[in-house]
């Protein structure tokens, strides 16, 4: 019978008939496929042994034997090549990467307490250290997923994509392109004490340490009450502006006459340095994410991967947010951009 003179409607009757499953959803090319390799009819085999002088009659019950001439496709591919060319839905494939990591997290993590024993108490990063180990991962800055292609998480109300130095700030020795864009000399310096003293504020708490953290970090599309704005390029360089006339603090008059004009770049993180960031740590596989229930992990969860261009919409759209830690007498920059509901939508499986 000629199959591809029959309708869509005519085909899908066939694989009803012929007991075919899973073929309500495929379209007409795919449903001629499934029927030329429909398994043979139910057939009776009728198998005769000999032993010592007796003979026995055994009748097998074969379903469903496979015309191996028809269903063989031996192709000069490698197999990743192959599978691209397979229907959709027509195979089931396991990813052995991803079983590997539900089971370490089912042996090592779900439902054990969490001991922080040997670890410094006043390291922020403590849990997540101890989670690292019970996975197998060793602790390391790698612009690469953490296992199998999937880069780790924890959930906490606000998740950490990166800690990503910009590629210059003001106090920075080479900062070429921000000398340019602000008409900048060598000779217009700041050191990045006093770049946090002036552009952060002085925390009572910590008896008035300056930090550029909090309410005077620049966020995307707005001035703050300290002149700062976070903006994007047209070549997706993000971009923390100041402005002299937005800012509302009266210090702002004691600062250095280079400093008191609008429109100035104090940080600049640019896409050639951001894109390979997040395109090798988080477009590969994409991400897992284990969750706590009380105060022991209890699921591990599954997101899509996605690229720097996404990134930079969410940056734009507030799903991710530039939060600075930075604060006088830590050497250490803390340039961190973080996400909330960012990671719950690109959620697909929770185990």
């Amino acid at each position: 019978m000629d199959l591809t003179k029959l309708s869509k409607k005519e085909l899908l009757v066939k694989c009803e008939e012929n007991g075919i499953k899973k073929y309500k959803s495929k379209s007409k090319k795919d449903l001629i496929v499934l029927l030329q390799h429909k398994p043979n009819e139910k057939k009776d085999i009728e198998l005769i042994i000999e032993e010592d002088t007796k003979e026995t009659n055994i009748t097998i019950d074969i379903q469903n034997t496979i015309d191996i001439q028809n269903t063989i496709d031996i192709q000069n591919i490698t197999g990743i090549e192959y599978l691209k060319t397979i229907c959709n839905d027509s195979i089931d494939l396991i990813d052995i990467d991803k079983q590997q990591i539900i089971t370490l997290f089912n042996n090592n993590v779900k439902g054990r307490e969490i001991c922080l024993e040997g670890q410094n108490i006043n390291h922020d990063g403590k849990e997540g250290h101890w989670l690292e180990t019970k996975m197998g991962i060793k602790h390391n800055a790698k612009n690469k997923p953490d296992i199998n292609g999937y880069e780790m998480k924890k959930s906490s109300n606000k998740i950490t994509l990166g800690d990503f130095s910009a590629s210059e700030y003001a106090f920075s020795k080479k900062r070429d392109s921000i000398n340019e864009i602000n008409n900048w000399t060598d000779e217009e310096k700041i050191d990045r004490t006093n770049f946090i003293r002036t552009f952060g504020n002085p925390n009572p708490i910590k008896n008035n340490r300056c930090s550029w953290s909090g309410s005077c970090v620049p966020i995307y599309g707005s001035w703050n009450s300290n002149g700062q704005m976070l903006s994007i390029t047209e070549n997706n360089d993000i971009v923390a502006y100041y402005s002299f006339s937005k800012d509302t603090r009266s210090i702002k008059n004691d600062f250095p006459t280079f400093l008191q004009n609008d429109n100035i770049v104090i940080a600049l993180w640019k896409s050639s340095k951001m894109k390979p960031h997040i395109d090798n740590k988080f477009n590969k596989k994409g991400f897992f994410m284990c969750k706590k229930i009380s105060n022991k992990y209890e699921k591990i969860c599954f997101g899509k991967s996605f690229n720097f261009e996404y990134f930079i919409e969410c940056i734009k759209n507030k799903k991710v947010i530039f939060d600075s830690g930075m604060y006088d007498g830590n050497s250490r920059n803390y340039s961190q951009f973080r996400g909330s509901c960012f990671w719950n939508e690109l959620i697909t499986e929770e185990y």
